[in-house]
């Protein structure tokens, strides 16, 4: 079991996600699980501390848009195209957000990743602000996950919350992300190069390839199709730079729509 130790707001786990597809789509035993390692207790602690006293929530967001729009030069997936508003007064860390995951989780495991992937699209491209409630709710309607229930396990995930920080500390885990092989005990952490994840993958897991006979094209709008919502960028992260996605763009099989400066792509 691959075990993946991450924060809703940790830049590099937005940036993992077309990794973990790729390898989705290729081996068909290929699955892991993510645990909450808690990145921001507190936003302030990331401003300088002569702005700590002044509490500025712009500061803290712009310092947030900075992490992201650096870990893109490795990860190459876009981050935030302008400051976010995602703290807040009553919001200034992401433990509830971990939490938000958590709770979901618990109704429903096996959607738990897309759901992930679902809140970090609506921060990301949306422009919305995932902490609010009545964003989630309309979230959960698309995974017909009940709002009390969500609410109830989420006013109540200290416990499981503290269970996850603290596996993160037995890992030894100092840096998210982290990566924990359970079968060998090998941990990843510290990235600096995004190819040695998949690297780490690899050499760990015993992956059993899917038997298909597909074109890279075929391959594509498989990938298209299988998620809800596919970024331009993925592709070139999956299937490399070179790459057929100009040709069925050109041949009329693929349609971009253009949001917030993203561009996702659709199946025509």
């Amino acid at each position: 079991m691959l075990k993946i130790f991450t924060d809703v707001l940790d830049p590099f786990l937005w940036g993992l996600f077309p990794l973990l597809r790729k390898f989705e789509k290729k081996y068909k035993n290929f699955n892991y699980q993510f645990v909450m390692g808690g990145l921001i207790g507190n936003y302030e602690e990331f401003l300088p501390k002569n702005f700590r006293e002044k509490n500025s929530l712009d500061l803290g967001n712009k310092i947030l848009y900075d992490m992201y729009r650096a870990t893109a030069t490795i990860t190459k997936m876009p981050g935030f195209k302008s400051v976010p508003e995602l703290f807040t007064e009553d919001y200034k860390s992401s433990y509830p957000l971990d939490k938000y995951f958590l709770a979901f989780k618990e109704i429903d495991e096996e959607n738990s990743s897309a759901y992930m992937r679902k809140i970090l699209e609506e921060a990301i491209i949306f422009g919305k602000n995932i902490y609010d409630l009545e964003v989630e709710r309309e979230i959960l309607k698309s995974f017909k996950v009940d709002f009390d229930e969500f609410v109830f396990n989420y006013e109540n995930s200290h416990d499981i919350f503290l269970a996850n920080r603290m596996e993160a500390f037995d890992y030894r885990i100092k840096k998210l992300p982290g990566f924990l092989i359970t079968e060998n005990n090998r941990v990843l952490q510290n990235i600096m190069d995004f190819g040695r994840i998949e690297e780490f993958f690899l050499e760990n897991l015993d992956l059993e390839e899917r038997e298909e006979n597909l074109s890279q094209e075929e391959k594509i709008l498989d990938y298209i199709k299988t998620y809800d919502l596919v970024l331009k960028d993925e592709i070139k992260i999956v299937f490399g730079e070179e790459n057929k996605l100009g040709d069925l763009i050109k041949d009329g099989k693929v349609k971009i729509e253009e949001v917030n400066e993203f561009k996702i792509l659709k199946i025509n």
